[in-house]
Order: C-alpha cells, then structure tokens, then sequence
C-alpha cells in the first residue's frame, strides 16, 4: 500500500509538467504566428506601395509626352508669342483609375535668372541690383545677391566662408543647375529660400524675361524706381492676347524713361532714370523654357514631378533639362502677386533640392 502511493505522487507531479510545456509551446507557436502575420501584413503593404508608386511614376513619364505634345501643338499655333490666357497656362485635371493626375505648367523665363549673376553675364551689374530688387520686395537680406554672386564666381575666393561651416563644403564657382543650390549661399535659410523660389530661376545665361507672364514681383524688381503699382500699370497693357513686341511694350508710358531714347530721360540728374536704360534684349514676349509639375494620386498614395522642359524657338524641338522627384508643391507665387500664371484662379533625374 504504501509502495503505490509513493509511485502516485511522481507520476501526477509529470503531469503536470507535460500540460505546462505543452501551453508552453503553444505560447510559442503564437507568437511566431503573430509575428509571420505582421510581417506578411508589412511586404503586402510594401509591395503595394512600390507598385502605386511605380504606376504613379509611369503616369508621371506619359504626362511628360503629354505636355511635350500640348507644347507642341501651341508652337504650331504661335511661335511668336506666349502668354497666359494660352491652354499651357491653365491648370488641368485628368481622372484616373482610382485617382487623378493634376498638371501645372510655368513659364520659367518668367522668373528672374540667377544665372544672369554669373560673371559671363554682359548685363551682370544690372542683373546683380534686379536680384536686390526682387530681394527687398519680399522683405529679404539685399546681400544675398552679392553673396549669390560671389558663390558662382572663381575670383571671390569665398572658399573659406563656406569651408568653415559644421559641414564644411566649396563655393560651386559655376551656373546654377537648379533653384534649391540658392540654399548652399550663406544666409539663404529655408525660410528665404520658400519666399525666393517662386520667382527664380535658373537658365541659361542668356534667357530673356518674357514680359507677358512675369508676376508683377519680377516686373517691378527691373528698376530700384519702379513700385509694383507700377508694374501692375505695365501688365495691364498686356491685353487679352499679350504684347505681340517687345516694342509694344517699350513703347508704354512707364517703360519710356528706361529706353534711352532722346528726350524720354528726366531733366533731373539726380533721378535714379536718368543713369538707367534698359536693353531690348533682357525681354521678350514669348518663351523656350517652360517648368512643369505634374501631381499624380492613386488612392491614398502620391507621386509629384517637377521637370524643365526646353522647346526651340526656331523649330519646336524639345528636349527635358531636369527631373525633380522631391518637390511635393508647384512653385506659386503669392496670392498678392497678380498675373502670373496659375497663381490666381487655379491656386505651383538630375534632383538636388
């Protein structure tokens, strides 16, 4: 009797230990299921995202050819002017399955060009007082554009300035590739650069203001003795269809004292005019570089471009100067800033911003 009992105990106390592996490998068995479920959950997304991401990219690449072909056809229709009442400057919606894509079209050479601050610039010391113009319209530093210049140009020998910094890098010494290397001068911080971008850009030398859809910001920065009322006088006189010349717009009541023409200059010399003239070739009144920013959404996923597109005055053709992946916004002016296209009404590979 007492031998059976003495088995008893041993045999329940295994027992009990069996039941506790048993929940034991179950608890296990769980938690790795739970896990593989979170995981799986995770590709499923991911790979959903990369795939909307890649289809919004794909959009993105027809929306170029797109525009490459309603550029085209606006060419064909008038390569003599361009102006903001044109289909370009409009803003266009397109619905897709599901989503949309939104496209927005700029005239880049309605914006002021940094690079006519490049030392190869004919106009350099004029271009050098519009940027400070344009500066302290919008309530910023006047002294970047020295600095601006300054940082594109070999003989400043500004290396130290930026050398010194917590991370330390060279002046480029060379023409802007893309408006966001504004962001490598000294004292351009985010906050001037998001007031600034709207209305630079960053062209070939050369490039001329298409004086029919700069903003009246650009139009008045031409003269330290011009106010955006006058400006505003100066775009009113564009009309409907824009100027046709450029001598359309020389021939206008403000513009006349800056032409140098005999007897328009002010008696006074000590009127700013009166050492000022403008040159016909810094204006035009149509436009070969054109930026693009396309916004395509396919359910709860987005994919932007910005791209500068290149079209021949003489024969049309195109060609894409940049890519610009990053940017999540059209670069549009102010809402004060009146006639510059899609900033009333519709209210803006080689990425470096």
């Amino acid at each position: 009797m007492i031998n059976n009992m003495t088995n008893y105990y041993p045999l329940k106390s295994q027992h009990g230990l069996a039941l506790i592996s048993v929940l034991l490998i179950f608890a296990i068995v769980a938690v790795l299921a739970g896990a593989m479920i979170e995981r799986q959950s995770l590709d499923i997304q991911r790979s959903g995202n990369l795939q909307a991401l890649q289809q919004a990219r794909a959009y993105s690449t027809g929306i170029e050819y797109a525009v490459r072909s309603g550029l085209q056809l606006d060419f064909k229709d008038n390569k003599e002017v361009d102006h903001l009442l044109e289909e370009w400057a409009k803003e266009h919606t397109y619905p897709l399955q599901p989503g949309t894509a939104k496209i927005q079209i700029f005239d880049a050479q309605a914006r002021f060009n940094l690079n006519g601050l490049h030392k190869t610039a004919s106009d350099r010391s004029v271009q050098i007082q519009r940027f400070k113009n344009l500066l302290n319209e919008l309530g910023l530093e006047e002294s970047i554009a020295d600095r601006t210049q300054k940082f594109m140009d070999e003989d400043s020998q500004v290396d130290n300035d930026y050398l010194a910094n917590e991370v330390p890098y060279r002046a480029s010494y060379n023409l802007f590739k893309h408006p966001s290397e504004l962001l490598l001068v000294q004292g351009v911080d985010p906050d001037a650069y998001r007031k600034l971008t709207p209305y630079i850009s960053t062209l070939p030398v050369g490039a001329a203001l298409n004086i029919n859809t700069a903003s009246n910001k650009v139009m008045a920065a031409l003269s330290t003795s011009w106010s955006l009322a006058d400006a505003d006088a100066a775009i009113g006189n564009r009309g409907e269809t824009g100027f046709a010349t450029v001598d359309d717009f020389w021939g206008l009541t403000e513009v006349q004292p800056f032409t140098g023409a005999s007897g328009d200059l002010p008696d006074s010399s000590d009127d700013k005019n009166s050492q000022e003239v403008w040159e016909k070739a810094d204006f035009s009144v149509n436009s070969q570089y054109f930026e693009v920013f396309a916004k395509v959404t396919l359910a709860d996923r987005m994919a932007t471009i910005e791209m500068l597109i290149y079209r021949n005055a003489e024969t049309g053709i195109m060609r894409t100067y940049y890519r610009d992946y990053s940017r999540t916004e059209a670069r549009i002016p102010s809402a004060n800033s009146a006639n510059n296209n899609n900033s009333t009404g519709n209210s803006a590979d080689n990425s470096t911003q």
